[in-house]
């Protein structure tokens, strides 16, 4: 069995632990354009937690407020030259 860890999901789940940990531990910054791992939804990082809330971040999928979704760093994916 895959691990998927406790912010991942079963239909896509990590290679292995090392890869698992690698997601949990990335950082972001406000502007990165990412993508959902589960939906494939293209967005831009808005916000940033810290604190108790370290690993979440706010991204923004669209133009409006109801837009912004909460998600664990570990979901998301960095675009590169996009």
């Amino acid at each position: 069995m895959k691990p998927y860890g406790l912010h991942g999901c079963s239909c896509h789940p990590f290679e292995n632990w090392d890869e698992c940990n690698m997601m949990h531990k990335q950082t972001f910054a406000i502007g990165e354009k990412v993508k959902q791992r589960h939906t494939g939804k293209e967005g831009e990082i808005f916000e940033i937690y810290t604190g108790v809330e370290k690993g979440y971040v706010i991204v923004k999928y669209g133009k409006l407020p109801h837009d912004r979704v909460l998600e664990h760093v570990a979901n998301l994916t960095r675009i590169i030259n996009q």
